[in-house]
């Protein structure tokens, strides 16, 4: 049984010693979680890409973003952060380069380039606060 705020069982019982239930996303960071929605997001747009574009530009902009996504999730589950860390920034500028061209190709809209920039500039900021506490270790 779990104990709410006042003290009392909630009622959810599952028996003794039950672990609580699982976050959604399990233990991965908010930063980690954010860009796995991101890539998401990408991939749907991808999906609407002209085939000629869509092998050329679209799937090195999911590849970066997943190769993103991948580092982050890792670094979770590692000591040696630092090095995943900074692969992940890379990835995440790569992104962006790659987003550029694909709004230069008008295979992503300004509204769209702008959404994908503002994603990744918090993205990138998150990052950055990772990789700054993880230093001062």
């Amino acid at each position: 049984m779990f104990l709410d705020e006042s003290g009392k069982g909630s009622g959810s019982e599952g028996g003794p010693g039950a672990k609580p239930p699982a976050k959604p996303g399990g233990n991965a960071p908010v930063v980690a979680l954010r860009m796995e929605d991101i890539t998401h997001w990408v991939v749907e747009r991808v999906a609407k890409m002209p085939r000629d574009h869509k092998f050329a530009i679209g799937d090195k902009l999911v590849e970066a973003c997943l190769d993103v996504t991948c580092a982050l999730v890792e670094a979770t589950y590692v000591r040696d952060k630092l090095a995943l860390l900074a692969q992940a920034s890379r990835g995440l500028v790569r992104g962006r380069v790659l987003a550029r061209l694909a709004n230069r190709s008008r295979l992503l809209s300004h509204d769209q380039l702008a959404h994908f920039e503002r994603e990744t500039l918090e993205v990138g900021r998150m990052l950055g606060g990772w990789t700054r506490s993880v230093r001062r270790r």
